[in-house]
């Protein structure tokens, strides 16, 4: 009997594992990269060839001209002037501020809108997240630069740092992609999306973020300027969001995952893993405080209880859907691939109203849940040392029978409207002969075809357009943009955070090649700190420490601003040193040769 029973668990444990065929949703859903929107196609504003659906959400939703709309008495929000909303509450003697924008030019051009609303001074600042805060110090100069509270997540500052410093190239690069920098604009080929202002003075590209001087505490109680608010912590887009209840006014301001379009699980400009089940406490605090007025960081205001409620359970619902069936979907074996292709959203959810995929499409984030839960290992062992992809290509061209039959085939993909498995197949030869034009072209064609009818045209659409301009040597993708909403970090930047935060990116930039026989310890100090660390150099590995070894090989001292000038790309060591402005006890050829491995 014992071993019938363990035969029959063991038979039905497996029945629940290996499984042929699953359902994970009723409706079957169009492609755009099959062809199954090319009739679709429509010509924007600015000449844009777009999908006509995503057309409408932008000209029909809150983008566009800057429209400052009255929430409710002493409640005002600006939307349609860039991606995020600004919203002021009138206090007892002045204004309280949510959201600054991103850079110094948004500051003044907002807050010249808000100067057409009232005149009150601006006596509080609150950061939904760290994404809205470079319009800070023009909102606290205009007042004198007097006192301004600073109200935010006691992460902010530290995150903020974190993706302008460490991953800042990558972001700043993958952020001009996202956004459409590298687009012209008019023509077939022109961005189209959500406003997103820009500035050619240098000056008001640059960031003024203001510190935070208030940090709160999840379900902390504040009192500013007379009116009564209640911050909690979420989790959305990053990990230092913000709900602000107003009991008083019946006011919930928020950076929760409820916005205008379905939410990104998954960004393709690269970010941690956003955790529906994160995200899904903070909407669900919403539904909790149930208030009567909604203010997100985009989209609308929300200006009725029920309908509010509504909005924030299908989101909810959304993600959780994605969620769950992600799980269900790795626990009976599939892969990100199967996963993508299989689970689809109900109907109720997918064609709301405030679930439009405007801004990726889902099917990333099924793939983003399958690495964020269980990594990358999708159970096929050949992956564990895969080729390099010149090798695998390689040998696919030549099965082939070489290049010309592959493009051939390829070219047959894409008359069959089948363009990502054009893209695909133009991407093998591209490894072996990087420089064919007709492997490039065909594989721009694909991918502007499959832009031209996206629903996802804020990311999906600008990468795939960004990456077809540069297949024709019409733009270098691998270089920054010209333009952006975040300037570089300055030297103001760097000496508003903690001593000692750019000397720890150096850990990053080490050169393994150039530095794997060199050992080193270097001793810094900051003569206006008081403070020093000790860089340690161990053959390829760096690590910068305030623990102070009894022994170094040398001695820097200097002021934060000269490592400030070095951090940012305006000095070197070198440099520095012959001019006079590191002080170094020790071998100075030591010292140059250590910071020679970084870059």
């Amino acid at each position: 009997m014992k071993k019938k029973a363990r035969m029959l668990i063991v038979a039905a444990f497996a029945a629940l594992v290996i499984l042929p065929q699953h359902s994970f949703a009723a409706e079957e859903t169009k492609l755009f990269y099959r062809g199954d929107f090319d009739n679709d196609k429509v010509e924007a504003p600015n000449g844009a060839i777009v999908n006509k659906a995503y057309r409408d959400f932008i000209l029909e939703g809150s983008f566009g001209e800057a429209k400052p709309i009255k929430v409710r008495d002493g409640v005002h929000t600006i939307c349609g002037y860039s991606i995020s909303n600004y919203t002021i509450i009138e206090g007892k003697t002045g204004l309280i501020a949510f959201d600054t924008g991103n850079n110094i030019g948004m500051g003044k051009a907002t807050l010249a809108i808000i100067r057409e609303i009232t005149d009150k001074p601006i006596q509080a600042i609150i950061y939904s997240h760290h994404h809205y805060t470079g319009g800070a110090k023009v909102y606290v100069e205009e007042g004198g630069g007097k006192d301004v509270k600073v109200f935010g997540h006691p992460d902010l500052d530290k995150n903020l740092q974190s993706s302008t410093g460490a991953l800042g190239p990558m972001q700043f690069r993958r952020l001009g992609i996202q956004l459409g920098f590298y687009l012209p604009h008019k023509g077939p080929d022109a961005v189209f999306g959500p406003a997103e202002p820009t500035f050619d003075d240098p000056a008001l590209n640059a960031t003024g973020h203001v510190p935070v001087n208030h940090p709160v505490k999840d379900g902390e109680e504040v009192v500013i300027d007379g009116v009564k608010a209640v911050f909690y912590h979420t989790v959305s887009d990053t990990r230092d969001g913000l709900i602000v209840h107003f009991p008083d006014l019946d006011l919930v301001l928020h950076n929760a995952a409820v916005t205008p379009l379905s939410f990104p699980l998954y960004t393709l400009r690269g970010d941690f893993y956003r955790t529906p089940v994160e995200l899904i406490a903070g909407v669900d605090k919403l539904r909790e405080i149930n208030a009567t007025y909604t203010v997100g960081c985009h989209g609308y205001p929300i200006t009725t209880r029920e309908e509010g409620y509504e909005i924030a359970t299908a989101h909810r619902d959304a993600y959780a859907f994605i969620y769950n069936q992600s799980v269900r979907a790795i626990n009976k074996g599939m892969t990100p691939d199967q996963m993508a292709n299989t689970i689809r959203l109900p109907k109720h959810l997918d064609q709301h109203e405030w679930l439009y995929p405007g801004y990726i499409d889902n099917e990333y984030s099924l793939r983003g849940q399958y690495r964020g839960i269980v990594g990358w290992y999708a159970e096929d062992a050949a992956d564990l040392h895969p080729p390099a992809p010149e090798e695998i290509s390689s040998v696919i061209v030549e099965g082939f029978g070489g290049t010309q039959k592959m493009v051939s085939r390829a070219k047959q993909a894409f008359d069959e409207k089948k363009y990502n498995l054009t893209a695909k197949l133009l991407s093998y030869i591209l490894f072996v002969e990087p420089e064919n034009k007709a492997a490039r072209q065909l594989k721009a064609d694909a991918l502007r075809a499959m832009a031209q009818t996206t629903r996802s045209g804020i990311q999906t659409r600008n990468f795939l357009l960004t990456h077809a301009l540069h297949l024709e040597g019409k733009l270098d993708w691998t270089k920054p943009p010209k333009i952006s909403i975040v300037g570089a970090p300055t030297v103001e930047n760097v000496l508003k955070t903690p001593p000692g935060t750019y000397l720890k990116l150096l850990e990053t930039q080490i050169d393994p090649s150039k530095s794997k026989t060199l050992e080193s310890v270097i001793k810094i100090s900051f003569t206006d700190s008081k403070k020093s660390w000790a860089l340690h150099v161990r053959k390829g590995v760096a690590e910068v420490t305030d623990v102070l070894p009894e022994k170094v090989d040398a001695t820097l001292q200097m002021q934060r601003k000269v490592w400030a000038e070095i951090s940012i790309g305006n000095n070197t060591v070198a440099k520095a040193i012959d001019d006079g402005d590191i002080n170094v006890k020790g071998s100075k050829k030591i010292v140059k040769s250590v910071f020679e491995v970084f870059n």
